[in-house]
């Protein structure tokens, strides 16, 4: 049916429903959570935040601002609209009301911006984007006014509402026309558990539906690791595989957007991009630091997700020029280690965790996992997105290696730090991940 219509259509009208639907394809846009601390001006790291991000094939940084008025922010929000002009990579605002609870705060700071060049619009009335991390509590009659008095695209993280999670759709009964989407943040990891436990997309699927069925936008959260020894608390959510497995399900699940949670969150962890040292306090530091832990080395595998969620593809490839993509990463301590240990601790295994990214031609290739010298495994790995959770890591070096089909070794990812089983300088036993990427 639709063939013989089309077959109908004039050229100028074939080609104006050919953009429409190239159009509708690009609107599925990726984000990055991005913490909106100290950035010293002169140093470049703000272009080199935007830089990486255009590289990665993100879309936009979604700004958390928790202090809205205070200096620092305001200088660091300067340079990174900035160094995205004319890039056309974008920004937004994500108003964190864990640290302040003023709307109108956060609307002094947006009104600042929201018709810089570099801020994000969506939308048939391209509107400028608005987003948050939490924010439910405020209720639907606080954000319906924001909205209709602002124009707004309303993207909020609405998920201390009752009902969001326990009755979707009642939540977009009452909340309907207070957004234009929602964004989940917590179903981006599993609960915190002292057993071994997989991340599970059941709860954005029944989100998901709902704000289908109420014609509303979904974002959905993909995350690595939740791990903080900071800020009065200790407290790990699994990242063995966690971040393949939420690639996985949102490629099936295909929502409008993902955010990666988070660009530079140190305090948490769940960073893939550089941590500036000028903006972390010393506690967030012997822990969080991306020089001693670097995380970039997911940058590739993000590259090839993001390429896959914005074509609507079911599977991944390698990024253009490449010919595998992929990442092995580890905890630098192991079980045995008897110092400060997190609460959701029994969830962690002494793995070395991998995934690895290969062509449609990837046939006959394998991954060895060797541990303080000890090949643990080797695994078969194929076409796309290929990744597991190896037990048995011991205290010393961790490497992988992928190797062709006639077993000659095409690539290494080796560690540069050491797994232990003692805890650190500081007496607590290190759960942040240290990656390598596959070379």
């Amino acid at each position: 049916m639709i063939g013989s219509v089309t077959s109908r259509l004039p050229a100028a009208a074939l080609a104006a429903l050919a953009l429409l639907t190239h159009s509708v394809a690009e609107a599925k846009l990726v984000f990055a959570h991005y913490m909106v601390g100290t950035v010293t001006a002169g140093t470049g790291h703000a272009q080199t935040d935007i830089d990486q991000a255009i590289s990665v094939g993100i879309d936009a940084f979604a700004l958390n601002v928790g202090q809205p008025t205070a200096d620092f922010t305001l200088d660091t929000v300067s340079q990174l609209f900035d160094a995205a002009d004319g890039t056309g990579f974008k920004l937004f605002f994500s108003f964190d009301f864990y640290q302040t609870g003023d709307l109108a705060a956060h609307k002094t700071l947006f009104d600042q911006y929201r018709d810089h060049p570099a801020h994000l619009t969506y939308g048939d009335g391209a509107l400028p984007v608005v987003s948050s991390y939490s924010g439910g509590a405020l209720g639907p009659d606080a954000w319906r006014a924001f909205k209709e008095e602002n124009g707004v695209y309303l993207l909020p993280n609405a998920e201390a509402d009752a009902s969001y999670y326990d009755d979707p759709a009642a939540f977009f009964a009452a909340w309907g026309d207070a957004l234009d989407g929602v964004l989940t943040w917590e179903t981006a990891w599993p609960e915190t558990s002292e057993t071994p436990l997989n991340v599970s997309s059941a709860q954005d699927e029944a989100i998901k539906a709902a704000a289908d069925a109420a014609g509303k936008t979904y974002v959905m959260g993909l995350s690595s690791v939740q791990y903080k020894h900071c800020c009065g608390d200790s407290w790990y959510r699994a990242g063995e595989t966690n971040l393949p497995e939420r690639m996985d399900q949102i490629l099936s699940l295909s929502p409008e957007f993902t955010e990666i949670i988070t660009w530079n969150d140190a305090g948490e962890s769940h960073y893939v991009g550089p941590c500036w040292a000028e903006g972390l306090p010393a506690d967030i530091l012997e822990y969080g630091n991306s020089d001693t832990n670097p995380h970039s080395g997911w940058q590739p595998l993000l590259s090839s997700f993001i390429s896959a969620f914005k074509s609507g593809a079911s599977t991944m490839a390698p990024p253009a020029g490449s010919s595998f993509a992929g990442a092995m990463w580890y905890r630098s301590a192991t079980r045995a280690c008897a110092g400060d240990v997190p609460r959701g601790a029994g969830a962690a295994v002494d793995a070395v965790n991998y995934a690895v990214v290969l062509p449609s031609s990837g046939a006959g290739y394998k991954v060895r996992v060797t541990s303080a010298g000890e090949t643990l495994a080797e695994q078969p790995v194929g076409a796309g997105l290929s990744y597991n959770s190896v037990a048995g890591l011991r205290a010393g070096a961790q490497k992988i290696e992928l190797l062709d089909a006639s077993g000659s070794v095409v690539a290494t990812a080796a560690g540069s730090v050491d797994a232990s089983d003692a805890p650190n300088e500081d007496g607590f036993c290190n759960y942040n991940y240290f990656v390598a990427g596959l070379q």
